[in-house]
């Protein structure tokens, strides 16, 4: 980790952006091996320099990582990228007063990054939400005229509907003041890009010009080693020894363990697993505040010993995981579907946001309709029962992922779209 001022980086005749993005801390980037998911975003050197920032990094890293309270730290990526971590407060002394010291902390940050765009030619200022960070990127616009694309990164309205809470209930508290939010900062971004279809549809619906829409997939973002065949990355057996598995016998969930990502389905579909006569386990790759429940249930169930929880995997567990499952249980997966596709993976997934762009019952995997668990677990046990339709699955599904998610197709594509959001305020 290498700290660097906050110095001009100019050089002549490129552009730069502006990321605002709170998915995850420079840690959890380093600890998961996720670097490309922040570098690819100069688009090969498309853009001068680009500045990813999190405006409130320290709610979320360890205490050796960053001190909570003080000014935003700014990290050297490359020579291309620079990280800024922006702080839960301004001041330490200040910490009993909770939302004074965020306010404090987020308007040093605001004038911060108002300096950055003014002295670094920043052309774009990205977003990755339409709540939060799309108030604190339209404030930046409102200042500076620069052009603000929203990156919209799921089916807001769905999850809501879903799960009956907010997102963010720290920040907005119910999901009618959410709603009211995105009303008012969609129908004021210059462009809209998102994932797949679903999410631009979401969009749309709030309020967003659909004329200014697109979509950037996610390959571009993926590490090299979910690229890789995977009958080129091997077996590692100390991996799986040390996780408790053995390879083509575990159900693999990837993803947060979350209300929102619905795993507690999976424990079920474990269980229905069970009783079908499958000698599996179910290892979750992710964590969170569900993780007690999820234990609790499976023993309820009869199968707490087998569940395994592994935490936050990096790119080359995950590589692994995906080419060695019997087979993926996908309730709700961004970014993480792609690479088990493009790992060759059997994949079951519910019929929800974005995934039956990838998952086709028959030819790719087997979708079904959302929340019908007993559905979800036959499609799992078809998949179990039958290897051969099993690998015929996942080779449909890496034809399928590799197709849609070429990063150079994507990164033309990327450049192809900012250029003309650039284009239409006048850039020289």
């Amino acid at each position: 980790m290498t700290d660097i001022s906050a110095k001009s980086l100019s050089e002549t005749g490129k552009a730069s952006l502006l990321v605002l993005d709170a998915s995850y801390t420079l840690e959890m980037i380093k600890e998961r091996g996720m670097e490309n998911s922040v570098t690819c975003r100069d688009l090969d050197g498309f853009f001068r320099h680009v500045w990813s920032a999190h405006p409130f990094a320290s709610l979320l890293t360890s205490e050796s990582w960053s001190p909570r309270f003080g000014k935003p730290v700014w990290h050297n990526m490359g020579p291309r990228h620079t990280f800024i971590e922006g702080k839960l407060g301004r001041f330490g002394w200040l910490s009993f007063l909770f939302p004074l010291n965020f306010l404090i902390g987020q308007i040093g940050l605001f004038f911060t990054l108002w300096a950055l765009i003014r002295r670094e030619d920043v052309r774009v200022i990205r977003v990755g939400d339409p709540l939060y960070l799309g108030l604190f990127g339209l404030a930046l616009k409102a200042v500076t005229g620069v052009p603000m694309l929203i990156r919209i990164n799921g089916n807001n309205d769905k999850v809501r509907e879903n799960t009956g809470r907010a997102l963010y209930p720290r920040f907005f508290r119910t999901a009618a003041v959410e709603k009211k939010v995105e009303a008012f900062v969609l129908p004021r971004a210059d462009m809209i890009a998102a994932p797949n279809q679903d999410n631009v549809d979401f969009a749309v619906a709030g309020g967003a010009n659909p004329v200014f829409t697109t979509i950037f997939r996610y390959g571009n973002l993926l590490a090299p080693e979910h690229l890789q065949p995977p009958s080129e990355r091997g077996t590692d057996s100390a991996l799986f020894a040390r996780l408790g598995i053995e390879p083509g016998q575990f159900l693999l969930c990837i993803g947060r363990l979350e209300s929102v990502k619905f795993p507690d389905d999976a424990v079920q579909i474990l269980s229905a697993a069970v009783k079908a006569g499958h000698d599996v386990k179910l290892f979750f790759a992710g964590d969170g505040d569900m993780r007690g429940d999820l234990l609790a249930l499976g023993h309820q169930l009869g199968v707490g010993e087998r569940i395994v929880f592994g935490g936050n995997q990096n790119q080359k567990s995950l590589s692994q995981l995906n080419a060695h499952t019997a087979c993926v249980i996908s309730p709700l997966t961004g970014r993480a579907l792609s690479e088990a596709a493009l790992g060759g993976a059997p994949i079951a997934a519910y019929d929800l946001d974005w995934q039956s762009d990838l998952v086709e019952t028959g030819v790719t995997g087997e979708l079904v309709p959302f929340r019908n668990v007993d559905a979800f677990a036959v499609s799992v046990c078809r998949l179990l029962a039958d290897r051969d339709y099993a690998r015929k699955m996942g080779q449909g599904a890496r034809e399928r992922a590799r197709e849609m998610l070429d990063p150079e197709i994507l990164d033309a594509h990327e450049r192809a779209e900012y250029s003309k959001l650039m284009a239409r305020f006048a850039w020289r």
